[in-house]
């Protein structure tokens, strides 16, 4: 065998040459790709808990048996409404106890185990969050649509029915 890459020099050559380097440029590690954004935006989970209400709202009513019962919606508001202020108060609450965790020692096992479960604690205070906010904006547009029912307000309930016509 001759030519490059033969014999023992060839083998010798190829162990100890530094190969092509080609990534970097916009670091996806494939050439050409671009890497992901360092994160996301959040979505927008009062709008999201709004019309949803709105939505199921609209799919529920275009049923043409269907008929507006003021005692159930205050009763699915309330149920909404206690668990907002109990149940996620009091997730939210613990939820503080996640990001306050203290390294063992100082050593890299125990600092980067603490860094990795204070960032899960703070992920999870984020959904938290975004879950509370879209379950308030939730209720709050069943409250819009129970006092235009009882105001018999024609022109409110025709527009939020007309949501599921439109999705």
């Amino acid at each position: 065998m001759t030519g490059p890459g033969a014999g023992p020099q060839g083998v010798y050559n190829q162990l100890n040459t530094t190969p092509p380097q080609v990534p970097p440029s916009g670091s996806g590690l494939i050439q050409g790709a671009t890497a992901a954004p360092a994160q996301a935006p959040a979505p927008d989970y009062t709008n999201l808990g709004a019309n949803q209400a709105q939505a199921d709202f609209a799919a529920a009513s275009s049923n043409g048996g269907w008929e507006f019962d003021s005692e159930a919606m205050s009763k699915v508001i309330e149920s909404l409404e206690d668990c907002i202020e109990n149940n996620f108060s009091s997730a939210m609450r613990e939820a503080a106890h996640l990001t306050g965790i203290d390294a063992m020692g100082d050593e890299v096992a125990s600092q980067g185990y603490v860094k990795i479960a204070n960032e899960s604690g703070a992920s999870y205070q984020t959904f938290l969050d975004g879950a509370r906010k879209f379950t308030r904006a939730y209720a709050d547009k069943l409250v819009e649509i129970k006092t235009a029912y009882e105001k018999q307000d024609q022109a409110a309930i025709d527009a939020l029915r007309s949501v599921g016509k439109a999705l």
